[in-house]
């Protein structure tokens, strides 16, 4: 049985749009391309009208529950994919929003948006890392988790 507290939910969304394939090709052939890459038993892709959604198996570290470098990386790339995208005419505009959720659903559930991109703005690992982590650490705090 899978350990659902090691798991987190990361999706990217639109403002305006969608990135089915009609409207997102050249956003979608990118993604293809980018998972293909980083294609890891730890990380599964899961391509949504309403953006994509990276579901990931965390480490465990001394600190709590971390994130893998490629999972960060892969989670940068999409998000530059999709802002190279919509440069190249694909029909999702508007900011591109981070969010960390729950891997199940439930009435329970929690999502947060943990970084909001506007056109203009460029992101780096680094930031995606410091975001993703700091939710992280928030749900399991809430939760009596390890992240203490």
């Amino acid at each position: 049985m899978d350990n659902f507290d090691n798991r987190i939910a990361i999706k990217v969304r639109t403002e305006h749009g969608c990135f089915c394939h009609n409207h997102s090709p050249e956003v979608n052939r990118l993604i293809d391309d980018l998972v293909k890459q980083y294609s890891q038993s730890d990380i599964e892709y899961r391509h949504h009208e309403s953006g994509p959604e990276i579901i990931a198996w965390l480490a465990m570290g001394t600190a709590g529950m971390v994130l893998t470098t490629a999972l960060v990386n892969l989670i940068t790339a999409i998000v530059n994919a999709c802002k190279a995208g919509s440069k190249k005419g694909d029909r999702q505009n508007g900011k591109l929003i981070l969010i960390v959720r729950d891997v199940r659903r439930s009435e329970t559930s929690e999502e947060e948006v943990v970084l909001e991109l506007y056109e203009n703005d460029t992101v780096s690992a680094d930031t995606v890392k410091k975001v993703i982590e700091a939710s992280i650490i928030k749900r399991n705090n809430k939760r009596g988790g390890k992240n203490k």
